[in-house]
């Protein structure tokens, strides 16, 4: 199992368990321009960059690709 899965089943799990939901830490969606195409994030408050994941991503990129930039980008927004 790759690390990102563990990390969100992880995630998952401690949501489930405490009784929350990562709805009430959604931000708008975000689009990044790649070379590829457009990926859309849907991207959590900055204390939540583990949820970060894509929402929709051309057809010749690959999942984890879309998902690392979509963290990526929550990771920059998280620092400012």
């Amino acid at each position: 199992m790759n690390k990102f899965l563990s990390l969100s089943l992880l995630g998952a799990t401690l949501a489930l368990v405490s009784g929350c939901t990562t709805k009430s830490f959604e931000t708008e969606p975000v689009t990044l321009k790649t070379d590829k195409g457009d990926v859309v994030c849907q991207l959590y408050d900055r204390n939540t960059v583990i949820f970060d994941h894509v929402i929709h991503m051309p057809h010749a990129m690959h999942v984890e690709e879309a998902n690392a930039l979509c963290r990526a980008e929550g990771e920059l927004l998280a620092k400012k």
